[in-house]
Order: C-alpha cells, then sequence, then structure tokens
C-alpha cells in the first residue's frame, strides 16, 4: 500500500501585537528576569476577574478581514481544560464556538505555476501558557509565568496543503502578512509566530482521510519543512509495513531531524470546554468592522507587484516583508532617493541586522530613513565605494549622522580624479612587469589583479570603474602586447 498521498493542516499561533496582557494590564514584553511580569489575573489566583484587552480583539477582527473571513459579531470565551505546570488556572482561557472569526484564505503559487487557495477554517483568541525551565544540573524544572496570558490569535486551516514545501510557502506568506498588518510582530526566535502541523495519509484520489498525527509547537520555517518530510516518511513505512499509524501528538526534534511521541493525540471533547464564566460575550460592532476594512492596506499580491516593478527580486521583498516595521521604513527612504535596489541590498545586509542585534525596529533607529538613502545615492553616484560604506555603518547606525559629513571626516570619499587614477595605474603596472607581460600577451583576466592592486593603493578610495579605466590606458587591450 505505498500509493498515498499527504494531507496536511496547520494551526498556527500567532501573538498579538498589544502592549498588555489579554486579560489584564501586565505588560507582554521587556521582560528580564523570570516572573517579572505577573500579576494576581495571569497567574490564577482565587477571585480574581479577567478583564478583555479590546485591542487584541481588533486586532484579531483585522487578521480576519485581511485574510478575507468574516467576523462574528458574537462570540465566546471558553475554559479548554488540561493540567500542565505552567497553566496556572489549570485551564486555557480560548475560544470554541463562536470563534471571532471564520473562513476565508489565501492563494498560493505552486513550483509548476499553478495556483491554490488553501482555506482557513476559523481564527480564535486565545491567552498564551507560561514556559517550563528544566534545570538539569540541579534535576528540578522551573516555572516562569512572564507568557502567562500574552494575547494570541489561532489561525486554523482546512487540510488543503499537501507537500512540506506548501506548508512553508503558506506559513512564509502568513507571516508577511499579519506582521506587514501589525497584528503581530512575529518574532520566531520569541515564540510570537509558531505552529502546530497536522499531517496524514491517504491513499490518492481517496476521499477518506488517514489516521493523523499532530505536531507540536513548531517556530522555524525549515523545522516545520523538516518536521513534515520526516513524518511523511515514518508514517509510509508504517503503511507498508501493514502496521497501524497512531494518532499522536510529536514533539520535532530538530537535532536528530525526527519526531517522537508526546502523549495520544486529544480531541475536543476531551478538553471539556464550556463557556468561561467570568467574561461576558465579545461583541463586535459593524461600526468597528467598517474602520477595519477601511484602514487595511492594498493587497500583499499588489505589493510585490509594485516591488518587482522596481527590479526587486522575491526574496529581498520578502525579506523587508517579514521585519516589523521594515517596509515603512523602506517606503520613507524610497520617497528620500528611489534608489529601490540599493535601499533593499543596504536594509538586509546592514540595517535589519543591526536592528535585530539592538532589539529595536526600524522605526526606532536613530538612523532616518533620509539618511540611508543619502547612503544609497552616495554609492550610486559612485561617491563613496562599497567597502567605506559599510565601514562607516556602525557609526551612521549608532549616532545618526550625516554621511556625507562622516565621509568626508574619515577622508573616505571616493577618488575620481583621472590625474590621480593615471599616476596610481603607471606606478602599480611598472612594479609588475611580468603581469603586464602576461595581460599583453592574452591573459586578459589579469587586469583584475591589476584593478586589486589599485585599490589597496588608493586604500580603497578610488572609483573601481575609473580606476579599471586608467589602468587599460597604461596597459592597452589585451593580446596586443
Amino acid at each position: 500500500m505505498t500509493n498515498m498521498e499527504p494531507v496536511i493542516g496547520l494551526e498556527i499561533h500567532a501573538q498579538l501585537n498589544t502592549r498588555t496582557k489579554l486579560f489584564c494590564s501586565c505588560p507582554t514584553g521587556g521582560q528580564t528576569e523570570p516572573n517579572e511580569n505577573i500579576c494576581e489575573i495571569c497567574t490564577g489566583q482565587p477571585g480574581a476577574l479577567p478583564r478583555l484587552n479590546e485591542k487584541a480583539v481588533e486586532l484579531a477582527a483585522k487578521a480576519t478581514l485581511a485574510l478575507g473571513g468574516r467576523v462574528n459579531g458574537f462570540s465566546l470565551f471558553s475554559r479548554k481544560n488540561y493540567f500542565y505546570p505552567d497553566l496556572p488556572n489549570g485551564f486555557q482561557t480560548s475560544q470554541l464556538d463562536p470563534p471571532v472569526g471564520q473562513g476565508g484564505g489565501m492563494t498560493l503559487t505552486l513550483a509548476d505555476g499553478s495556483e491554490k487557495f488553501v482555506r482557513l477554517n476559523r481564527i480564535h483568541m486565545e491567552d498564551d501558557a507560561g514556559k517550563c525551565v528544566h534545570d538539569e544540573k540541579r534535576d528540578r524544572t522551573l516555572v516562569d509565568l512572564n507568557r502567562a496570558g500574552v494575547p494570541l490569535i489561532e489561525i486554523v486551516t482546512e487540510p488543503d496543503l499537501s507537500s512540506s514545501q506548501e506548508a512553508v510557502d503558506f506559513l512564509k506568506k502568513l507571516h508577511n502578512a499579519l506582521v506587514r498588518l501589525e497584528v503581530t510582530k512575529g518574532r520566531l526566535e520569541e515564540g510570537e509566530f509558531r505552529c502546530d502541523v497536522n499531517i496524514s495519509l491517504k491513499p490518492v484520489g481517496s476521499p477518506t482521510l488517514g489516521v493523523r498525527t499532530e505536531i507540536k509547537n513548531l517556530n522555524s520555517f525549515r523545522f516545520v519543512g523538516q518536521a513534515i518530510d520526516f513524518e511523511i516518511r515514518r508514517q509510509t513505512a508504517l503503511y507498508v509495513a501493514g502496521a497501524p499509524v497512531e494518532q499522536q501528538t510529536l514533539h520535532f526534534d530538530h537535532v536528530k531531524a525526527e519526531t517522537w511521541p508526546l502523549r495520544s493525540k486529544e480531541e475536543a471533547h476531551d478538553y471539556r470546554y464550556f463557556p468561561q464564566p467570568d467574561l461576558p460575550p465579545v461583541r463586535v460592532s459593524p461600526a468597528l468592522i467598517e474602520r477595519l476594512e477601511k484602514s487595511l492596506p492594498p493587497s500583499l499580491e499588489s505589493v510585490m507587484a509594485r516591488y518587482r516593478g522596481l527590479g526587486l527580486k522575491d526574496e529581498a521583498i520578502n525579506n523587508l516583508l517579514s521585519w516589523p516595521g521594515a517596509l515603512s521604513y523602506f517606503e520613507e527612504a524610497l520617497k528620500a532617493r528611489p534608489e529601490a535596489k540599493r535601499l533593499s541590498t543596504l536594509m538586509a545586509e546592514l540595517f535589519l541586522p543591526a536592528c535585530r542585534q539592538s532589539a529595536i525596529e526600524p522605526g526606532e533607529a536613530r538612523l532616518k530613513p533620509a539618511q540611508l538613502a543619502k547612503l544609497a545615492q552616495m554609492m550610486a553616484e559612485g561617491k563613496l565605494g562599497k567597502r567605506a560604506a559599510y565601514e562607516i555603518f556602525g557609526d551612521l547606525f549608532e549616532t545618526g549622522a550625516d554621511p556625507e559629513a562622516l565621509v568626508q571626516s574619515k577622508g573616505l570619499a571616493l577618488v575620481s580624479d583621472g590625474e590621480a587614477l593615471a599616476d596610481w595605474a603607471k606606478e602599480i603596472v611598472a612594479a609588475h612587469p611580468d603581469e603586464a607581460q602576461k595581460y599583453r600577451a592574452g591573459q586578459g583576466k589579469i587586469l583584475s589583479f591589476f584593478v586589486g592592486r589599485l585599490m589597496r593603493r588608493s586604500k580603497g578610495a578610488a572609483d573601481p570603474q575609473k580606476a579599471a579605466q586608467a589602468l587599460l590606458d597604461v596597459l592597452g587591450p589585451a593580446g596586443q602586447g
């Protein structure tokens, strides 16, 4: 029984971009010590009553609308009962029926150029659990509740995906959409965007799904792909051997790139859902829905098309889309200087990594969009070489100084003076007669050797193109010696 095909569905958890938690006023970020951002509500103290964060409801509704779903004007929170050390209430406050949003989906472009629409089943709100920290040296487990009560939306797809590549492409596109909407900051390394993967196999063409397994808490696109591929191979081997596939919840070991069981897979009735008596129904007014619809930015497809028209590759566009605040920073820089390609390169290679290292968002940087645009323009006009630009970038980022003034103060402006370049070219050629003879004998590639020597002689200040021309004026065409 080897002619099987995979059926994949995703449950994506995205942390909502709010200052405070879902049911209390504790901050959602900025903690430096365990159990610093906690109170009687998010630690489940008896008699403490939750109060719903209005901003979280708006963001959940905004995500639903942007993804083509229907926002329910009336939804309920329920208690989802299960017991973990890091779940202080003994239940998670989540939404079962009805959720805040239903339906919608996204279109994927497949490898063969065809399109597939991946349907969404629902979007619901819930609070996050805390975190268990395992201290192996002292053989004990500690509990950090800083994340307990952090607001999430869970986006549940229909089982419309058929491969690891489709799943990864869908997650990347969804991540870009939510970050661009500012629904989430989406920092995978912080657990702000993660997913569970449901996988089953079925005979090709059969409408009947096989037994499914669930891989929990994947917070890396690469790990998602690896986990799906391994689980498909594992289930296929079981079918070939005539062994049953057990309905299980699995953990993915990214070091060994394999899954192993955590527990038997739960169903909804195992959680004993019932309405949360301490919270009233969630009501989203038509007026709020209308306001949110008007606030939605242009579609992701139109943004991609626009930037492609500016000469950017999809990889560069996706890099901008995946960083919170990067797209708006890039747009401001474009207004100052329309150097799209060079700007995107500077952001990808220098600016965004510096923001990450400093733990700030692009809009918080001292280096303003207009200054980065001026740096790009100076490079485009031949006033500044790449090496020099990268050399001064640290100072620019730290101080927000004017690029032109900093370049002048450090004496890093490109030398374009014909007389100076001609003198250097004569000096370099005279110092390497053997290489000059080989060049004139027809070994044209040796020109790059001379250019490198001239750049070194000028300490990187020479304009590379004009340096090459100055050398050609001295050497003549290759093979004409």
